[in-house]
């Protein structure tokens, strides 16, 4: 091993730099960005309705929730924030959640869109 080549103590000398490791070749390839805008946005109430789910939180909250649920009106931007103790309270939850916001808005959810938080 030349010397000159031994920048770093305790790192192995590497014969063969056109050999590449699986590592390298996966953190090298194109990765698809995400859409920079939405391609659409609700004209009215309900028309589009995000939701996400965050679990688990911690610490719990006092009344032992682990758990929350949003509904977000693309429209109006209103923010529905629900505390859950199990993930398995999700669909009921959104049975209220939909029951309450139509007949208080007269009109029914067009379009629900999961947002993957980050």
């Amino acid at each position: 091993m030349p010397t000159s080549m031994n920048m770093v103590k305790g790192m192995p000398y590497i014969d063969n730099l056109d050999e590449v490791c699986d590592s390298c070749v996966f953190s090298k390839h194109h990765k698809a960005s995400f859409a920079k805008e939405i391609k659409w946005k609700a004209n009215k109430a309900l028309e589009l309705v995000h939701t996400n789910m965050c679990s688990p939180i911690k610490p719990m909250t006092t009344r032992h929730n682990k758990f929350f649920l949003t509904f977000i009106d693309d429209y109006s931007k209103k923010t529905y924030v629900y505390f859950l103790k199990r993930k398995s309270e999700v669909l009921n939850c959104f049975k209220d959640f939909k029951a309450i916001i139509e007949k208080q808005n007269d009109y029914n959810i067009k379009t629900m869109r999961y947002d993957r938080g980050g």
